[in-house]
């Protein structure tokens, strides 16, 4: 049994030790660093290292596992990140990870930041040559092949008269989606492996391949990437921070009719699969439910394609696209559709099975409480308006919250023309997000566990046609 004084000497130590730990953190939490002029130093490194990654072939495949393009690049970005210091891992799987260990002593949620090093095979990556405009003047940009840039095919180019943008040459794509993010990355770790005076918590950073074909969350269970509090960087422009994306999931019915001579079916038994596949098609993809009826926070269901499997005229298959901002309105899809498939198949006297594909989810569903404030805080401290959005799409973390069940935000980065000819970047939305993710790392140390409720922030609508 402890003895009085001990104890009461016990209890005062114990005291003093927890109002010390929040003491350093609210110390943290109300003199926030103004990281301006640290950022500012690193502005030319991260605009050197954007031109370094173009240079770098990585397009992913829709036929390969991984490609050797991939491979060669993630080994390049593993030498550079690991000069740092930090504990760095090259997976199996090509997947980079790396862990900033926490330099404060009390807890704090665990930080993590994504990127893909990958870029899509639809368009040409191999020999890119980044054009650097200076002080873009407001005068249309005319590259190889007839492309041309101009305020009428990209308005916001508007807002970069007097500053600084990367195009391609109009030959092949310009890779920032997503090399903007990932020279981001790397530029934030070499930060705060040349400062550290910076306080924060454990950082985890994963950069992965295989986004741009939707795989990036294939083998990530191959790395600890397993954050509290969570963002992408692989957005758009100024201030954009993906908040909500569609739920997506695959369901393909088989409609498995019976092979034989049409002319003598009544005995021999035939059963026609495709006027039941027909059937099922028209219940389950109402016009009510199809994308061109589909606008704002409205989700649609669409029958994608019909195939002969395996050639076989007597087996019929039916490949539906589902996509809500509520998993419950896909959940209430499926069952309906099972109901319907139940009926037909009794009415047709044939088998119909059914698979699921769980493709993406919607971040919102699962999010940190804090991840919104934290997210606003550190866009405002970079002098940057907040917007945040919901996409008609998926989103790299959309994918990884798939397989981890965290969702995660996803940051602006300054390109622009995805998957296109005329891709280019803005070089000031690019620091900007990088001075966004340092601000990241001040507002995730002032944090203690357990959280606090969230701030509720306004979420703007806005509308995408295709999917990523």
């Amino acid at each position: 049994m402890i003895k009085p004084l001990r104890f009461w000497s016990t209890l005062v130590i114990s005291v003093a030790l927890s109002l010390s730990t929040f003491a350093q953190a609210d110390d943290v939490k109300n003199h926030r660093p103004n990281n301006g002029p640290l950022v500012a130093k690193y502005r030319q490194t991260l605009l050197n290292r954007f031109l370094t990654y173009t240079t770098y072939n990585s397009q992913s495949s829709n036929d390969q596992d991984i490609t050797p393009e991939q491979i060669e690049t993630a080994n390049k970005l593993y030498k550079e990140i690991k000069q740092f210091g930090f504990p760095t891992t090259l997976t199996e799987h090509y997947y980079i990870y790396v862990e900033v260990p926490s330099n404060v002593s009390y807890p704090t949620p665990v930080l993590g930041f994504s990127s893909h090093y990958d870029t899509t095979p639809d368009v040409a990556g191999q020999n890119i040559k980044a054009n650097v405009i200076l002080k873009y003047n407001g005068e249309p940009i005319v590259l190889k092949n007839g492309h041309v840039l101009d305020f009428n095919s990209d308005p916001y180019l508007q807002q970069m008269i007097g500053k600084t943008i990367i195009t391609s040459d109009g030959t092949t794509m310009l890779s920032g989606d997503d090399k903007a993010g990932v020279s981001i990355m790397v530029t934030l770790l070499q930060t705060l492996a040349e400062n550290p005076s910076i306080k924060h918590g454990k950082v985890q950073v994963v950069i992965t391949p295989n986004e741009d074909v939707g795989r990036s969350a294939d083998y990530i269970e191959e790395t600890p990437y397993r954050p509290d509090i969570a963002y992408d960087f692989d957005g758009k422009v100024n201030g954009e921070v993906t908040v909500g994306n569609f739920n997506a999931e695959k369901v393909i019915y088989r409609v498995k009719g019976v092979n034989g001579h049409q002319s003598h079916a009544a005995e021999n038994g035939y059963r026609n699969a495709w006027a039941p596949a027909c059937e099922l098609g028209a219940a389950c993809a109402k016009e009510e439910w199809l994308p061109n009826k589909s606008t704002g926070t409205q989700g649609y269901a669409e029958l994608h394609h019909m195939n002969m499997v395996n050639g076989q005229m007597s087996e019929a298959e039916l490949d539906f696209r589902l996509r809500s901002f509520r998993q419950s309105e896909i959940d209430q899809w499926k069952e309906y559709a099972q109901k319907q498939a139940n009926q037909i198949a009794r009415k047709y006297d044939v088998q119909i099975e059914r698979q699921v594909f769980k493709q993406y989810q919607n971040v919102a569903e699962n999010i940190h409480p804090q991840a919104r404030a934290l997210a606003n805080s550190a866009l405002i401290r970079a002098g940057v308006t907040p917007r945040f959005q919901e996409e008609r799409a998926g989103t790299t973390a959309s994918m990884l919250m798939l397989k981890l069940g965290n969702g995660a935000y996803t940051i602006f980065t300054g390109q622009q023309n995805a998957h296109n000819f005329t891709e280019w970047l803005s070089e000031e939305d690019m620091f900007k997000s990088y001075w966004v993710a340092l601000n990241m790392v001040d507002e995730a140390v002032a944090l203690r566990q357990p959280d606090t409720p969230a701030l509720q922030l306004p979420v703007e609508r806005r509308l995408h046609p295709a999917e990523k």
